[in-house]
């Protein structure tokens, strides 16, 4: 996985308590950053061209969910080309917030890299992406470029360079709080117009987050997620990660639409759970691996 760490560049030094010194500063950091962007998508491998076509929704893989998904627009699922939001419905769930970010973008990426964005004081405190809980879902580390943004306000910026080309297979910000500075229609309207013309899926990942009183955004839709407990396999094995996802938000009008899901790391495909499967009474769990906490790869659970 490949990780760009911004707290080892120069031009991150703390700010001075001068205004324009401060203002000055941040004006670095943001060239900085996009600076770094450009030279993670050269080195990519991938060329930057105009979108290619091609399915223009995602699905889950879920024949109910898609279907009902599918509101005003002639094909099922989420469209592509679009910014949509995951909140994490409690703390503990942030690392299956993360991991159902990662799994929506694995469904459409087309073997384009996933360009991953978060403040790098966070990342510090909750920890990084796990390579070997990476690879336990399926996905390819190393298809994954993590870049650390010095604020939030950074953060949406590099997600709206990140959006604009089509050398990204999806690009996922994610921001921290319950009103992350610098997140608002504006900002939002920004990335949702730059995913539209460049056919990249855009995702923003909220922890922290209060889904009753959400930030208003530009976002098409809006889930919660949460983790959910799963069922053993054959001989007692672990079973699939499992998710229970809510719609707060769709841009058709609908709300409510829930499931409990299972991913299959082998197939690359949801499964919706039935009422009549139960699993053991032991406490959900989250479904992205981690290892201990002092690990230097992990995300805190």
């Amino acid at each position: 996985m490949n990780i760009i760490d911004s707290d080892s560049m120069e031009v991150f030094d703390a700010p001075s308590i001068n205004p324009v010194a401060v203002s000055e500063t941040a004006g670095k950091k943001a060239v900085a950053l996009k600076a770094r962007l450009a030279k993670m998508l050269s080195a990519s491998g991938v060329k930057a061209v105009d979108a290619e076509d091609g399915p223009t929704h995602f699905t889950f893989g879920v024949e109910r969910i898609d279907a009902a998904l599918r509101g005003n627009a002639g094909a099922d699922g989420l469209p592509k080309a679009a910014l949509h939001e995951l909140h994490a419905a409690e703390k503990t769930d942030a690392t299956s917030a993360a991991a159902m970010a990662l799994l929506l973008a694995e469904r459409c990426r087309k073997d384009k890299p996933i360009l991953w964005i978060t403040e790098a004081g966070e990342a510090r405190r909750q920890g990084r992406l796990y390579p070997p809980g990476i690879a336990e879902l399926g996905i390819d580390p190393d298809a994954i470029v993590h870049a650390d943004a010095p604020d939030s306000i950074a953060a949406l910026r590099a997600a709206a360079d990140g959006v604009r080309s089509p050398a990204m297979g999806a690009v996922i910000v994610e921001l921290a709080g319950k009103r992350p500075k610098g997140l608002d229609l504006t900002a939002t309207r920004r990335l949702s117009l730059s995913a539209q013309k460049s056919g990249v899926l855009n995702l923003l990942l909220r922890r922290g987050s209060d889904t009753q009183d959400p930030l208003p955004t530009a976002a098409f839709s809006r889930w919660e997620i949460s983790a959910a407990p799963s069922v053993a396999l054959e001989a007692n094995a672990p079973g699939h990660s499992t998710f229970d996802i809510t719609l707060l938000r769709h841009r058709s009008g609908l709300y409510g639409l829930n499931a409990r899901l299972e991913w299959n790391h082998d197939d690359h495909a949801f499964r919706e759970r039935q009422a009549g499967e139960t699993a053991p009474d032991l406490g959900a769990v989250p479904a992205l691996a981690a290892d201990r906490a002092d690990h230097q790869g992990t995300r805190a659970a």
